[in-house]
């Protein structure tokens, strides 16, 4: 039974975050950007962290099941959207011009997070990076095990002069691994600490909503904070700004993400939405300039209607889940394979 409740509530926190990211490449007010910056890529890493194990799995192993399941999708993910781009993107939606496609076939190859290679799908670095930091991390705690906070900690450090002085960014994610691994060793503690996740679940609901109001309000006060002067964090881009703001934001954030998603009922969209994440994260963009294309070539509405629009950006996240739900179901039931899985996610 705890099992299956602990997959409830990652399955809720997947889903709170996946909206949480759609919703950050939309153009919402800064404050919102702010705060939603702030702590959904760490999000993942814990939560990936989480589900870590290391126990059952040698060194090829793990390798070869990591590259299945985080890999593959990337190189899918990136051949798609790469197409979608080339003959449709840059029609549907204004792009930057004097892009050279052949660097972004060379992104491809050294998945290097930035704008300059991955520019057609931005979202998609994350899966290389995440396989980077996992297995630096199976390694690790394989094999040597001990101090592993001091391990993470110096890796921290590691990547921060790297940033400052290297000049240069790494390929498949490696640099951003040196700072996001601390969160997915922080996810990795808190399996084995269960016990706070069934804390958690075992407080009076008077009790989870002070808390979900509390980490919310101080997360959105550390990211104001850290954004003062209007820049919010990046992960992907390194951009962290005061480096313990950053922590306490990101670690604040996701508190409060943790405890909303302990509250929320169970329900099947959660699962199908939670267990498929990936496929949003590899298909959202592209969506989101398809219905941009509709916007403007045939309801004739100016685009900048939606900046700063909560509401119509939202509408644009639901009805983005709602076209990728038909996508999800016949990719793990027809190709399982492209997202590293042997049978499908999509029942309930």
């Amino acid at each position: 039974m705890q099992a299956k409740q602990d997959i409830e509530f990652v399955n809720i926190a997947k889903t709170v975050g996946i909206v949480l990211v759609a919703v950050g490449h939309l153009t919402v007010p800064v404050n919102g950007l702010l705060f939603i910056n702030s702590f959904h890529m760490p999000l993942f890493f814990i939560l990936s962290g989480y589900l870590l194990s290391c126990s059952k799995y040698n060194l090829q192993s793990f390798a070869k099941r990591k590259a299945q399941t985080l890999l593959i999708p990337y190189l899918f993910f990136a051949v798609v959207s790469f197409l979608f781009w080339y003959f449709a993107g840059q029609k549907l939606i204004e792009r930057e011009s004097g892009v050279n496609p052949v660097k972004y076939l060379y992104g491809i190859l050294l998945a290097i997070p930035s704008k300059e290679y991955l520019g057609f799908n931005i979202p998609i670095w994350f899966l290389p990076s995440l396989f980077c930091t996992e297995m630096i991390f199976f390694i690790y705690q394989k094999y040597i095990k001990r101090y592993t906070l001091i391990f993470c900690v110096f890796l921290f450090i590691v990547g921060t002069i790297l940033k400052l002085y290297a000049g240069c960014r790494l390929p498949y994610g490696l640099d951003v691994g040196l700072f996001t691994i601390l969160f997915l060793y922080s996810g990795y503690l808190l399996r084995k600490n269960n016990q706070i996740i069934t804390y958690m679940q075992r407080l009076k609901p008077v009790l989870k909503y002070a808390g979900i109001i509390a980490s919310g309000l101080l997360t959105y006060w550390f990211a104001l904070l850290n954004g003062s002067s209007g820049n919010h964090v990046s992960v992907y881009t390194l951009q962290f700004y005061n480096y313990p703001v950053f922590l306490c934001s990101a670690f604040s954030g996701i508190i409060f993400t943790i405890m909303l998603s302990v509250s929320i009922p169970s329900h099947s969209l959660f699962r199908f939405f939670g267990r498929n994440t990936i496929v949003i994260l590899g298909f959202h963009l592209m969506c989101f300039a398809i219905l941009k294309g509709i916007q403007v070539f045939i309801f004739h509405i100016s685009i900048e209607t939606a900046n700063d629009a909560y509401l119509l950006n939202f509408i644009y996240v639901l009805l983005a889940f709602a076209a990728l739900a038909p996508v999800i179901y016949c990719i793990n039931r027809f190709a399982p394979f492209l997202l590293g899985r042997k049978k499908t996610y999509y029942n309930s």
